[in-house]
């Protein structure tokens, strides 16, 4: 995960994408009641909370404005015992009266720790209106069903898709730090805390002053090969503290649960490099990144669109027909920096483009002017990492840009006009010059090793839905699946002002990041867009049809 450069200090992204959703006080429903009769449910009730404590937490929040200062101190809270867990299902019938001008009302079911992660009763806690429960009446009945947050999709499956659609990776050939892996740091998972930032929302919303870290040896590996990490999951998938209702940062990372939807499936890889040297000289450095992207895919195998990230942002979501693969991988292209360095290891569907990105203010722009450049597919200038499976022959004639003269197909989404111009050129992106490579000479090394993403609160336990019946992972990669925090010795934005540098935060842990658009392990592709940053953007430099993807 690379942080989008800045010489100042960092201030914290955590959730301020969302929007408040908060009733203005102004205009509270006319029929909203006084007292209400609450009637809570637990059911499906895991065997591991028998005898247990179990009590509800009610909440009540006077929040027209997210930033206020006393925006997440509770205008009244109580508690209500339901007692000893004795069987699978628990009610409790419960009198309340409402505050004056509250406008969010948070549901918690508290003492169910042992369980967080493996089994999730849903939106913990659950958030109503004032309009949800004007229109519910005095009476409301709000039951929390356990399910298990175990994947549903077997080993075998999963394993069989990530290795169908592992990228081709393209480096410019003097780029330094090319994807490894985290295994080799097995023995140095020791967690330490470090505080937040005194702006770091969770302290507000959550009562949290401190996270975690790992710090790994600097040290050059003789032996460093590539592995990706990958997790297939269908694309139906919620996590708790996203309603519409909730207040921002009470996201809850731990607390997710699949859904079978359509039966379409997400493909999520991780993509970890050591080092990440920013875009420019002076910046932003730091021990570890983790990059990332996503496929959704159809219940039958077919790609239909891509996602990917960077720089805290979702820098493209595209239709997969609009970029280069060869037998459904995807070619993607890693930049460099600026001014010399090394880069900060975004990843583009697209070569040979540049993306000015913003320091912080016109002062930083001009003194440290950092670049995303992405390479072009050439021979003579860049470098690959293949999966296991493609041959040299493969790489004889690969197709690069639309490969088809026709402005977009019949059934493609068209995208807006304004999204379909080259950041350098203004020049509309179809027709595309279409070339044809030679790439067997680029060949650098090959992705020696899928991992397959193991659920945290599941590694090596035994399965109750899972059907392949455990959930064993090799101890190489256990503490990696479950250790939450950032992964590396810079944990904090730190600016070095007679270095003229800054050391950027280490990366969080997928699948526990924080920022809302960086949650990838539950993103999903949906819709046309892009990052737009200081000069360019990442969007689409070509649209193309059922004839671009190459077979």
């Amino acid at each position: 995960m690379t942080n989008t450069f800045s010489l100042l200090p960092s201030t914290l992204l955590l959730f301020t994408i969302l929007t408040c959703k908060s009733a203005s006080l102004n205009n509270l429903p006319v029929n909203l009641p006084t007292n209400i009769t609450f009637q809570f449910k637990l059911s499906a009730i895991p065997k591991e909370l028998n005898g247990e404590s179990i009590s509800f937490l009610l909440q009540f929040y006077k929040c027209d404005k997210p930033t206020a200062n006393d925006c997440y101190i509770p205008i009244l809270e109580n508690s209500y015992d339901l007692g000893k867990i004795k069987s699978n299902a628990a009610s409790l019938k419960i009198n309340q009266t409402l505050p004056k001008d509250w406008t969010h009302l948070a549901i918690k079911v508290q003492g169910i720790d042992i369980v967080h992660g493996k089994f999730s009763p849903g939106h913990n806690p659950f958030w109503y209106s004032p309009s949800d429960i004007a229109t519910l009446g005095a009476i409301v009945t709000k039951e929390f069903r356990f399910v298990s947050q175990e994947n549903r999709i077997p080993n075998r499956i999963q394993e069989e898709i990530a290795k169908k659609f592992a990228p081709i990776l393209v480096f410019h050939k003097d780029k330094k730090h090319l994807p490894s892996n985290i295994e080799k740091y097995a023995e140095h998972f020791v967690s330490k805390e470090y505080p937040l930032p005194e702006k770091d929302l969770r302290r507000k919303s959550k009562g949290q002053t401190t996270w975690n870290y790992v710090e790994f040896p600097e040290q050059t590996y003789k032996e460093n090969p590539t592995h990706l990490y990958a997790h297939v999951r269908y694309a139906e998938t919620s996590v708790s503290g996203t309603q519409k209702e909730a207040l921002p940062g009470f996201r809850d990372d731990a607390n997710y649960w699949y859904e079978v939807g359509n039966g379409d499936m997400v493909v999520s890889y991780w993509i970890w490099y050591d080092w990440n040297e920013g875009p420019t000289k002076f910046g932003n450095i730091h021990q570890g990144d983790l990059e990332s992207y996503a496929i959704l895919i159809s219940k039958e195998g077919k790609p239909k669109r891509i996602l990917l990230t960077g720089h805290n942002h979702i820098l493209l979501d595209t239709d997969f027909r609009n970029l280069n693969s060869i037998k459904n991988h995807p070619i993607l292209y890693v930049a460099k920096g600026n001014m010399g360095a090394d880069g900060g290891n975004p990843t583009s569907a697209y070569g040979s483009y540049t993306v000015k990105l913003n320091a912080g203010n016109f002062l930083f722009n001009y003194i440290s002017d950092p670049w995303d450049v992405f390479p072009s597919f050439d021979p003579k200038e860049s470098v690959l990492i293949l999966p296991s499976d493609l041959s040299e022959k493969d790489l004889t004639a690969v197709t690069i840009g639309p490969g088809t003269t026709i402005q977009k197909s019949q059934s493609q989404t068209v995208i807006p006009k304004e999204k379909m111009e080259t950041p350098a050129t203004g020049v509309e992106i179809n027709p595309f010059p279409t070339q044809i490579v030679d790439a067997r000479s680029m060949i650098k090394q090959r992705i020696e090793k899928i991992v397959i993403w193991e659920e945290p609160g599941w590694v090596n336990q035994k399965a109750v839905m899972d059907p392949d019946g455990h959930h064993k992972v090799d101890k190489s990669v256990a503490s990696f699946f479950q250790f939450q925090g950032r992964l590396g010795k810079h944990p904090r934005t730190v600016l070095k002002t007679s270095e003229l540098k800054q050391f950027g935060e280490s990366p969080e842990n997928a699948p526990f990041k924080t920022n809302i658009e960086q949650h990838f392990t539950f993103e999903r592709p949906r819709f046309e867009r892009n990052h737009t940053d200081r000069e360019g953007n990442y969007g689409p430099k070509f649209l193309g049809s059922d004839a671009t993807p190459q077979k």
